[in-house]
């Protein structure tokens, strides 16, 4: 990679000359599946001809990839820091001008500006189980109405000569775009208190911001839990549930909030009236549509708008550990004439392949799992008597949120020992209708 330093003002000559943003060829408008794991949206992007996984993110104004992925890149013209939620002092990164970012072969940017994060420590692989590259923002938005079906997982890009279909009978909210990023007016309701204000549209999170809130006392019941991961760390703080929360004419009852500690939002900044953010926990209850261009987005519900917002009841955050390979049986088993398959007594042959493995992150503190005995860095083996590499990570932080009062059974290694733990789900937050 060759990093070759320039002024700030450098940069922004080669920022004001030529095309900006992404550019749809052709005349037909485009669908494009992403896939939705833990609540985030993962698209298929090739930069400078390689292909990648980023994650789609209204809530990040810039382009980013990770240091692992510097190949795809060849030229770093100026250093920056980026500072966001967190403990931690934030990540160094490189600026990267003229690349070239294709989606779906229609969707076309051909001078964008890429951030490379070289010591990032967002690790959002090992906690959503899939491969993630870097984070597309504010630019895969801004030129044309961008159609999300977290129903279909899909995405749709409009021309700006036609319009979605079914627009029309969709509630329309005026959005601001500031710094590239959507705000938006909500109200909420916690008791008999009302607090109004306006939050970012962010896809990657959901959350109040205490410190923007006068005279806010956080009611109970309320846990302190491991919220997500920022620019800057870990962040750590408060759920609880709260009333109601409306955004136009719509209204979501007892929906789940976060509230990050003071510490993980001293390196923050926050535009004027901005009470929080909502993310794709409350946003795929919707066809959304975004139109930047307009500043408006448009919402219709969908079948699962009024889904109940499940916490996590185990207390545990399970993360990817790498793979490994592992032997399977197979029966031997002959195809005789007329299509009868004939299993030749205990014979079996064998066949090796890939699997994931998981290891336990975090454990809450009091809870089921916590009391069970249950640690960080253990290594899970079996859950509910199943290999846990026959598991997908996602359908493993499912299995937490099914039903309160399932009982779970865990094996595990710490160290060198083998041992199986039993606990059952507990909802910590139940409903409090004060």
């Amino acid at each position: 990679m060759k990093a070759v330093f320039l002024s700030l003002a450098l940069v922004c000559f080669f920022f004001g000359h030529g095309q900006v943003g992404f550019v749809l060829k052709g005349k037909k408008n485009v669908k494009l599946p992403f896939l939705f794991v833990h609540n985030l949206v993962v698209i298929p992007v090739q930069v400078n001809g390689y292909r990648m996984n980023f994650l789609l993110d209204t809530g990040v104004k810039e382009t980013m990839i990770f240091g692992e992925t510097l190949k795809s890149i060849d030229s770093a013209v100026f250093v920056n820091k980026f500072q966001g939620l967190g403990r931690s002092e934030g990540l160094d990164g490189y600026l990267s001008i003229n690349n070239q970012v294709t989606i779906a072969d229609v969707y076309e940017d051909l001078d964008q500006p890429i951030y490379i994060l070289q010591n990032a420590h967002i690790d959002i692989s090992t906690r959503i189980g899939i491969e993630v590259n870097g984070i597309m923002g504010s630019r895969f938005f801004e030129n044309y109405p961008v159609e999300m079906d977290f129903q279909k997982h899909r995405i749709t890009l409009y021309h700006k000569d036609s319009q979605p279909k079914g627009l029309a009978k969709m509630q329309s909210l005026p959005i601001d775009i500031l710094n590239s990023r959507p705000y938006v007016s909500v109200a909420f309701k916690q008791g008999n208190e009302a607090i109004d204000g306006r939050v970012l549209i962010d896809m990657g999170n959901r959350m109040l911001i205490p410190s923007k809130l006068n005279n806010f006392d956080i009611k109970p019941p309320f846990i302190e839990d491991y919220i997500g991961q920022g620019f800057n760390g870990e962040i750590y703080g408060k759920r609880n549930r709260i009333r109601s929360l409306e955004l136009g004419p719509f209204t979501m009852n007892y929906p789940l909030v976060a509230y990050p500690e003071l510490s993980s939002l001293q390196h923050a900044t926050f535009v004027s009236e901005r009470i929080g953010s909502i993310g794709n926990e409350l946003l795929r209850r919707f066809k959304v549509v975004f139109d930047y261009p307009n500043k408006m987005v448009y919402l219709h519900k969908n079948k699962d708008f009024d889904r109940f917002y499940y916490l996590n009841m185990s207390g545990l955050e399970i993360i990817h550990d790498g793979i490994k390979y592992e032997k399977e049986e197979i029966p031997v088993v002959l195809q005789k004439d007329g299509g009868t398959e004939v299993r030749m007594g205990n014979s079996v042959q064998y066949r090796f392949v890939l699997r994931n493995m998981y290891k336990i992150a975090t454990v809450r503190a009091g809870s089921p799992a916590a009391l069970a005995g249950l640690m960080p860095d253990d290594k899970v083996l079996r859950i509910n008597g199943r290999s846990a590499s026959s598991f997908s990570l996602e359908s493993i932080h499912n299995l937490f949120k099914t039903e309160e009062g399932k009982e779970m059974r865990f094996r595990i290694t710490r160290g060198d020992h083998t041992i199986d733990f039993k606990f059952v789900l507990k909802d910590p937050l139940p409903f409090n209708s004060n």
